[in-house]
């Protein structure tokens, strides 16, 4: 059996071989293939590297340079200084509080820091007033949303922490904002006793934070204009004044209503409140220009929600000449208490962080 199975394995073979054998190709070769040097037809290596360095290269430096040429915020303050005659008398940085208390709440605080560093710097704005009982600072900006309402009660806060006796307007009748800060109504306030609804005395409220009482807005009039420079607003200035070390008035933007400028007559310093990324160049043109004329004297810019992400050695020489704190790298550390940072790698970086 073993046999007869090789026999015919055999003969299979051997009639596979014939079939293969009768099997002729119809392919010839007419010349063999010959190597030029040429390479291949696609890809097209120097053309991809073309596309590549135009995607990765060209036209990101090209979209940079239109948004630059596009931007017309301020960043810094040296560009103040350089196009603008009114000086600048400092830096606040980014409040990162819930609410605009942030010296009173979190004294140590960088922020905090830099109001203490515009209340020494202003007193060369209130030189010519050094003989007065009292000193009055009015805060005005271009427009809404720059940051003069933190600013003015900031600055009535570290006034008042001081000693000295100090009561902040909220003289901003048409978008008033102060009350929300010190959860009060605004129900009765400024606005009460220029109708003669109330008496100075009842519209003045104390407030938490010692030696600073406060005098909010109350309801929003139909003509905030006419109340503001009618006599009893005069008269009202001049009695604070007589009552207090400091008189600090919050006022409308004078970018949008000419409130503020007519109030101008009561001040011993006027701050400008500018912001860092917000405020357009073109805005203080006007300001600057009444400067120059010799309208308004006593003057300054405040430069708000200062940040020096992505200016990288820009910080340091302005943290010491402008409030301290901004940029001083590991040697800040025990002057101002830990501030959380807001950005998404410094909150992956401290869930990873080891605990001590």
């Amino acid at each position: 059996m073993s046999e007869a199975n090789y026999n015919y394995l055999k003969q299979k073979k051997y009639e596979a071989g014939t079939a293969i054998a009768a099997n002729v190709s119809d392919v010839k070769i007419i010349d063999t293939a010959k190597d030029l040097g040429q390479g291949p037809n696609y890809p097209i290596p120097s053309f991809n590297y073309l596309v590549a360095i135009m995607l990765g290269g060209i036209l990101p430096l090209f979209y940079i340079i239109i948004k630059e040429i596009l931007d017309n915020k301020i960043h810094t303050a040296e560009e103040i200084q350089n196009n603008y005659s009114i000086p600048v008398l400092g830096v606040v940085g980014n409040n990162a509080g819930n609410n605009n208390l942030a010296v009173f709440e979190r004294p140590k605080s960088s922020v905090a820091e830099s109001f203490r560093a515009l209340r020494s710097n202003i007193q060369f704005l209130f030189k010519d007033a050094s003989n007065k009982d009292s000193k009055t600072l009015i805060l005005t900006s271009s427009v809404s949303g720059e940051g003069k309402t933190m600013i003015s009660i900031n600055m009535a806060t570290v006034f008042a922490l001081s000693g000295k006796k100090t009561v902040l307007l909220g003289l901003d009748l048409r978008k008033p904002k102060i009350y929300d800060d010190f959860n009060l109504p605004n129900d009765i306030g400024i606005v009460n006793y220029l109708i003669k609804q109330k008496t100075l005395e009842e519209v003045i409220t104390p407030t938490k934070i010692p030696n600073l009482d406060l005098i909010l807005s109350g309801p929003i009039p139909p003509n905030p204009s006419e109340l503001l420079l009618g006599n009893a607003a005069d008269e009202m200035i001049e009695q604070l004044k007589k009552d207090y070390d400091y008189v600090i008035i919050d006022t409308p933007p004078v970018g949008l209503v000419s409130d503020a400028l007519e109030l101008f007559k009561h001040s011993d310093a006027v701050i400008y409140v500018v912001r860092q990324n917000y405020t357009e160049r073109g805005m203080m043109r006007m300001i600057d220009d009444k400067y120059k004329n010799k309208e308004v004297a006593n003057i300054s810019y405040v430069l708000n929600d200062f940040s020096i992400k992505n200016k990288y050695g820009y910080g340091y020489g302005y943290g010491y000449g402008y409030g301290y704190g901004y940029g001083y790298g590991k040697y800040g550390y025990g002057y101002h208490e830990n501030e959380e940072s807001t950005s998404f790698m410094s909150r992956v970086f401290n869930i990873f962080k080891p605990k001590k």
